[in-house]
């Protein structure tokens, strides 16, 4: 991660992608299709929320109000991911319309400081909700985040203590119906499998690989 002299958000080193698996395999224990979504609630202040009604009505959202009933979106972004961390926020943006226009919503969660996450909105123009997880609480209650087995130990290319990449769909029941989790950073979650996650949600129907020519 590097900054200029003039702003201080999260920019991307994209001279230095992450693309050398060099160790053993990650040994961690994600939630997947099927889990329910933990029972989380996230300080107000520690969000930049831009789709959301009920922000200004509590000091705490559960993850049940930010979804507003409707099917959630949530994908994990850090700053220590490199040119692979720039690409999976422009995927986010271009997929953002689309998730809308399906009837779901989208939520980020940066690890990054409060400050450095609002930079990160203003400086890439983000449209979507935002909460910063500086310390990988939320990332540890999904289990995308292990510090006993260190992404850093294990990836090259990367030097700071990050979550494993991670993008999950949320049916309004509060069930996992889609995840894509990239523990060795090669293959990143496809924007087709997830909107047609959303619109297997939306509509009530078993997710499968075909619905995502629906969306």
């Amino acid at each position: 991660m590097q900054t200029n002299g003039q702003l201080n958000a999260i920019i991307w080193d994209t001279t230095f992608p992450i693309n050398i698996f060099k160790g053993n395999t990650a040994k961690l224990s994600p939630l997947k299709i099927g889990s329910r979504l933990p029972s989380l609630s996230i300080p107000t202040v520690n969000g930049v929320w831009q789709n959301l009604s009920e922000q200004a009505n509590t000091q705490r959202l559960s993850f049940q109000q930010i979804q507003q009933n409707k099917p959630l979106t949530v994908s994990f972004l850090s700053g220590g991911w490199n040119e692979y961390g720039l690409k999976h926020l422009n995927t986010l943006k271009e997929s953002y319309q689309e998730i809308l226009a399906l009837g779901g919503d989208l939520l980020v969660v940066v690890q990054a400081s409060l400050e450095e996450t609002k930079e990160l909105v203003t400086y890439f123009n983000v449209p979507f909700n935002v909460v910063t997880d500086p310390n990988n609480q939320i990332a540890k209650q999904f289990g995308v985040y292990s510090q006993e087995y260190a992404v850093w130990d294990r990836i090259a290319g990367i030097s700071e203590d990050v979550p494993v990449p991670a993008t999950y769909v949320i049916s309004q029941q509060g069930r996992i119906v889609y995840d894509a989790i990239d523990e060795n950073f090669s293959k990143p979650f496809s924007p087709s499998e997830m909107l047609g996650a959303v619109f297997s949600a939306v509509h009530n129907i078993p997710y499968t690989i075909k619905y995502r020519a629906a969306a």
